[in-house]
């Protein structure tokens, strides 16, 4: 028997699974696609938001917590931490964040990896370490024989959705940073997208994930989201630029990450 088609989504902290892929895992996990992530740290530097009980101290664990609680939400128990410290993710050893990455996608065997694109999406130090150590563990991955060619995909902003996003929170008196500042959030343009995919379906399930991250629940940019419902919009589609193996010149969009395993139109997600 074949083994499930695998997705692996590899990135820096914890909560960055669910705006990349929380809306693919609650596509495709119930079709049957085996869902699984790595995350480098435990979030150890992250905000706490009032009532959420944890504490400096205890902060790791409890964002260990969130992660795994927030991935059950959208069917994927096979959550991985590495024992990197966040916030030095870009300090740390280049070759042992590409080893640790490789072991994940030796353990995993994945056919669709996703990472974010190299800048980082906010161009966090730690999220463009990460980003690099996947993509060089990934060529090492795909130069040996696998049952199925592997694909790499960078989750992104679109630019358009970035500019929608500021206009919103504006409205709401709320400041997005700029490029350019420290943590801004940087799009990236539309053309260079190459799988849209329509998770409007499943909006509401990826917000309720994301609530699961409760030491992040007093960030501005969730409560834009929070009010008027404009997580709907914020998460009706997702975005990825497949990086191996490159498109080929004029091939259309995906319109899911595993459309070139797909046997049926019903694997679309």
């Amino acid at each position: 028997m074949a083994r499930p088609l695998t997705l692996l989504g590899c990135f820096a902290h914890p909560d960055d699974e669910t705006w990349s892929v929380g809306g693919a895992f609650a596509l495709l996990v119930p079709k049957g696609v085996r869902g699984t992530v790595w995350t480098a740290t435990r979030g150890q530097a992250g905000q706490i938001a009032d009532g959420s009980g944890a504490t400096r101290e205890t902060l790791a664990a409890v964002r260990e917590g969130e992660e795994r609680a927030a991935m059950a939400v959208v069917g994927v128990a096979d959550v991985e931490f590495g024992d990197f410290v966040d916030g030095e993710v870009g300090e740390a050893d280049p070759a042992a964040l590409v080893d640790a990455v490789g072991r994940a996608l030796e353990r995993v065997r994945p056919d669709v990896v996703v990472t974010m694109e190299p800048g980082g999406v906010t161009s966090h130090p730690d999220h463009v370490a990460v980003s690099a150590a996947v993509q060089a563990a990934f060529a090492a991955y795909a130069r040996a024989p696998r049952e199925r060619e592997p694909r790499l995909y960078y989750w992104g902003v679109p630019a358009s959705q970035l500019a929608r996003f500021r206009e919103v929170a504006a409205g709401q008196g709320v400041a997005v940073p700029e490029e350019g500042e420290p943590f801004a959030p940087r799009g990236t343009p539309d053309e260079q997208f190459t799988c849209w995919v329509d998770t409007s379906s499943v909006a509401e399930q990826v917000w309720r994930t994301l609530q699961e991250h409760r030491t992040q629940a007093g960030d501005p940019l969730i409560g834009v989201l929070r009010n008027g419902d404009r997580w709907r919009e914020v998460f009706a589609t997702t975005a990825f630029v497949r990086v191996h193996p490159a498109p080929l010149p004029g091939e259309p969009p995906e319109a899911s990450l595993v459309d070139a395993f797909a046997t049926g139109a019903d694997a679309h997600g």
